[in-house]
């Protein structure tokens, strides 16, 4: 056994020194560096001998200072890093050994860079310190070059790609592992929401999704496949066109290949617009008003024509392609039009040109031509001619130069407006009939020339006419330079363009002012005196039977005065007619000052004269009568001498002392005898009124004490229309008396019987009730809600018990308040002003509404009316009558409706008869109308049906369109 056993022994011994030397010559010949390190002693036990030719030191340097050797051979970062991680293991695990894998970099000898990747085991004592490590340490340097290498590579692909204007896509197993920008922004995904997840099937519609599959597939089995076209389907749903490419790559052995995508969205658009280009230039060029050929540079000859270009030159087009276009000019004219072709390549085009070119059938036409030079993609450069016919536009321009010459030698003047009426072209026959220099009107409004006599609506309507119609005629006052007004017929025309914008006015004016004379002075002739100026005897008589029928509508009194003159005879005798005319023409004016402008002073003839009173009363009547015994019997300057003469007056009043003008004036001549039988310088009524008078008065009185009690008395309702829109808005409410025996009894009889017996109080309280009574009838059947209005009486009025008179109405009969309006007149709340604002205010607090009745045609005191609680102004039948023919009336009417608007009052008008006085109230903004023209009184029954029609909308609407 020993000696088996040192055998054993020595064959052990020297078996470990063979491996010994064995592991030496193995780490001498290895690339890897094998090593052990005592960091307490601060150097190596044993290393790879590759180390010391690594560092450039020997292997005992190693072995006795190698840790302060790799200190100054690590880079700066490294050191502090591998150093930095051993004392963190250590510390974390003290007295233990551990394992740890560093990679760093060192300096060799030659001052070169090279990487190890070190793997170690670290033993600590049990404070945590380092003792030793030993490891391998292996030179990766060449493998992280071409690693970085790679990564270099790699990046720059990837920018590439991501830089792409398109979609690319790597795809392994049919899905996404990568995709660049372009193709996420394509799509709408976020990329981790493609890559992994999706694959091009996802991205295209369902209808596809084989397809593309297939398409796939073949691709990965080597296949060789041309772009194809399929649509693309966003996350949010959209669609778009989309082209793939694609090619296989060999990684791995899995299906992968590298995709290209491309939205075609802008293609498509791109195509399109150039397919909407090419028809729009078809259609332009086919469509044109003018004759296009298009021709060869080079050959001359025409490669296309439009269809003008057929129509012009009178060829098919079949026939114009391939003429030569020196077949077009007459042949005197080629050598010309032959070097203008030439200007007109050379300058890439040109024109306008004036030429003549010859059709089929031989004719020479006069054109416009202008050219340009077009070359195609392919380099061909052709002419493109445009041929206009200006045949007509030169007719046309003949035709402006005879306009021209028409314009400038016109008689009748012409003035030419712009679009916004500024005044921009005038004739000679202007200029001579207003008096102004061209350029002291054009560039301003006509109304430089405007007189100032029509109201603005007199505009307004022209205005309406012409756009609707286009052209306004009628007759218009202007105003000369030097202030002289004169008529003129007007005609003016609108002339539009061919979109139909207004381009001018044009007005062509004729002066009137001769005709309007002879007009006027035959008119002074049938209808006035002319001595004195005054209404003959045929004007008298058409006024008087006017203010009859509106006497007896109203149950109202005219007074007929028949003037003569004392001893003028002699007068006339003696001093010779000269004297005797002057005489009677101051008489003629001391009339006029002595009765109020509605009423009517005319001359018979001779020394008679009679003057008209409407609305008369005896107080009234007797009052003017003693006027003008006053103020003609006044002394009067005639030639040399002071001359006195006075009036004896006859007096006859309607109804009284007739019904009809011929027999009031009969009567009131003889009452006028009568007067001169008595002495001269007096006036007496008609003899027979008086006595008659009394009887019927005291019959009248017991009559109406009879029909109060057996209820005799009606009311009949005369309708009230708004003139904006022609509904009726209310009613007058009239009386009448239905007498057993005589039948209808004429307000005007029995109406101031009533007011002086004081009968008027029970009988107005009467129609107060009933007009309360019926309005609310009314409405209760559903017809519309509308103002009844009631006349009240001075001694209703002054009584005491109006106010609860009106309280009582309306409660009994439950009308609202606001449907009842009194009627007062002027001479009512004129009568104590002071006392009549504290009584109107009480009758406004109830709530109902308060109208001046026949306003103007008494006194009122501005100051006090605008104290007046009052709703309304009503305008007497009086201005109405002659509004359309008598200025004064006109003016008085324009002021009351003036007043009443500025005092924030409605204006209603009563006695409109004519279409032409419901004209100048519309014009004038008159609110409210009523009369004859629309309907007389009715019943209530024939009201009602009357209310329910509401046909005169259709009326005023007519009405409206003759006034304009």
């Amino acid at each position: 056994m020993t000696d088996r056993g040192s055998k054993d022994e020595v064959g052990g011994e020297l078996s470990s020194q063979t491996g010994l030397a064995l592991l030496d010559e193995l780490l001498a010949a290895s690339e890897h560096i094998a090593y052990r390190l005592d960091f307490v002693r601060g150097g190596y036990d044993f290393i790879s001998p590759r180390a010391a030719i690594l560092f450039g030191v020997t292997l005992a340097e190693l072995h006795a200072r190698g840790l302060h050797l790799l200190r100054e051979r690590l880079t700066l970062e490294d050191g502090e890093r591998c150093f930095g991680e051993i004392a963190t293991l250590c510390a974390a695990a003290p007295g233990q050994t551990q394992s740890l894998c560093l990679e760093y970099r060192v300096h060799d000898a030659a001052g070169n860079l090279v990487c190890f990747s070190d793997s170690m085991s670290v033993h600590s004592d049990a404070a945590g310190q380092p003792l030793s490590a030993c490891g391998i340490a292996v030179d990766v340097t060449e493998r992280r070059e071409q690693e970085k290498a790679l990564r270099d590579s790699e990046e720059k692909y990837r920018a590439t790609m991501d830089a792409a204007q398109v979609g690319v896509s790597i795809l392994h197993d049919y899905k996404f592992s990568y995709v660049n920008p372009k193709l996420v922004e394509m799509f709408g995904y976020r990329e981790d929401e493609l890559v992994g997840k999706l694959g091009p099937p996802d991205v295209v519609i369902p209808e596809q999704h084989e397809l593309l599959i297939g398409k796939m597939r073949r691709r990965a089995a080597g296949e060789i496949s041309a772009p194809y076209e399929l649509t693309g389907l966003r996350k949010d749903g959209s669609t778009f066109p989309l082209l793939i490419m694609g090619r296989p790559l060999a990684i791995g052995g899995r299906p992968t290949s590298v995709g290209t995508l491309i939205d075609l969205s802008a293609q498509r658009r791109i195509e399109k617009e150039l397919k909407d280009k090419t028809r729009r230039y078809a259609a332009l060029f086919e469509g044109a008003q003018d004759a296009i050929l298009v021709a060869d540079i080079d050959s001359r000859r025409v490669v296309d024509a439009n269809v003008e270009a057929e129509l012009l030159f009178l060829r098919p087009r079949e026939e114009l392609i391939g003429m030569s276009t020196a077949a077009f000019h007459p042949p005197e004219l080629s050598a010309a039009y032959g070097e203008a072709y030439a200007r007109h390549i050379r300058a890439g085009g040109g024109g306008p040109d004036e030429m003549k070119i010859v059709t089929a059938d031989g004719d020479i036409v006069d054109v416009e031509i202008s050219s340009n030079v077009i070359e195609t993609a392919d380099g061909h450069r052709l002419i493109q001619g445009v041929f206009r016919d200006i045949r007509q536009r030169r007719k046309s321009e003949a035709e402006l130069k005879l306009a021209a010459r028409v314009f400038e030698s016109s008689q009748e003047s012409i003035m030419i407006t712009n679009a916004d009426s500024i005044i921009v072209s005038v004739n000679p026959a202007f200029l001579r009939m207003t008096g102004y220099s061209a350029a002291e009107v054009i560039g301003h409004n006509p109304r430089v020339i405007g007189s100032g006599r029509h109201p603005a609506e007199f505009f307004a309507a022209m205005r309406q006419t012409l756009n609707a119609e286009g052209r306004w005629q009628g007759e218009i006052w202007n105003r000369r330079k030097n202030g002289e007004i004169y008529p003129a017929w007007l005609t003016i025309s609108v002339y539009r363009g061919a979109s139909g914008e207004v381009l001018n006015y044009v007005g062509i004016e004729s002066d009137i002012s001769e005709r309007h004379a002879a007009q006027e002075h035959i008119r002074q002739l049938a209808y006035f005196d002319p001595l004195t100026g005054l209404p003959n005897r045929r004007l008298l008589q058409d006024r008087a039977e006017q203010a009859l029928v509106g006497a007896e509508r109203e149950g109202k009194r005219v007074a007929l005065l028949f003037v003569d003159l004392d001893h003028f005879k002699t007068i006339n005798d003696s001093l010779g007619h000269s004297a005797g005319d002057q005489l009677l023409s101051e008489v003629a004016q001391r009339l006029l000052g002595c009765v109020r402008r509605m009423d009517t002073v005319a001359r018979l003839g001779g020394d008679e004269f009679v003057v008209l009173l409407g609305e008369a009363t005896l107080e009234g009547t007797s009052e003017v009568a003693r006027k003008i015994l006053e103020v003609v019997g006044r002394p009067c300057q005639i030639e040399q001498h002071q001359l006195g003469v006075t009036p004896s007056l006859g007096i006859s009043l309607f109804p009284q002392d007739g019904g009809d003008f011929e027999t009031l004036l009969k009567h009131a001549d003889t009452a006028m005898y009568r007067a001169k039988e008595s002495g001269r310088n007096a006036y007496r009524f008609f003899a027979s009124e008086m006595n008659v008078a009394a009887l019927e008065r005291l019959q009248l009185e017991n009559g109406l004490r009879q029909g109060l009690e057996r209820s005799e008395f009606v009311l009949h309702y005369q309708p009230q229309i708004n003139v904006a829109n022609g509904r009726i808005i209310g009613a007058e409410a009239l009386l009448r008396w239905r007498h057993p025996q005589t039948g209808l009894v004429s307000p005007g009889r029995f109406i101031p019987v009533a007011e002086i017996s004081g009968l008027i109080v029970p009988i107005g309280e009467w129609a107060l009730r009933e007009a309360c009574r019926q309005n609310r009838s009314w409405q209760d059947t559903g017809l519309p809600p509308i103002s009844v209005a009631v006349n009240i009486s001075s001694v209703q009025f002054r009584g005491g018990q109006l106010e609860e008179n009106v309280r009582s109405a309306l409660s009994d009969s439950g009308l609202p308040p606001e449907f009842l309006e009194l009627e007062l007149t002027e001479g009512i709340v004129m009568g104590n002003a002071d006392e009549t604002v504290e009584i109107l205010r009480r009758l406004s607090a109830t709530g109902i509404k308060l109208a001046i009745d026949d306003f103007g045609t008494g006194y009122s005191s501005l100051s006090y009316l605008k104290r007046f609680p009052i709703d309304k102004l009503k305008i007497d039948q009086s201005f109405v009558r002659d509004i359309v023919s008598d200025p004064d009336d006109w003016a008085i009417a324009t002021a009351v409706i003036s007043l009443g608007h500025s005092l924030r009052l409605a204006v209603i008008a009563e006695g409109v008869e004519h279409a032409e006085q419901l004209e100048m109230l519309r014009i004038q903004g008159c609110d409210e109308v009523q009369g004859y023209y629309f309907s007389v009184p009715l019943p209530a029954d024939e009201f009602a049906e009357l209310l329910r029609r509401q046909n005169f909308a259709e009326l005023l609407q007519q009405q409206n369109m003759k006034g304009v």
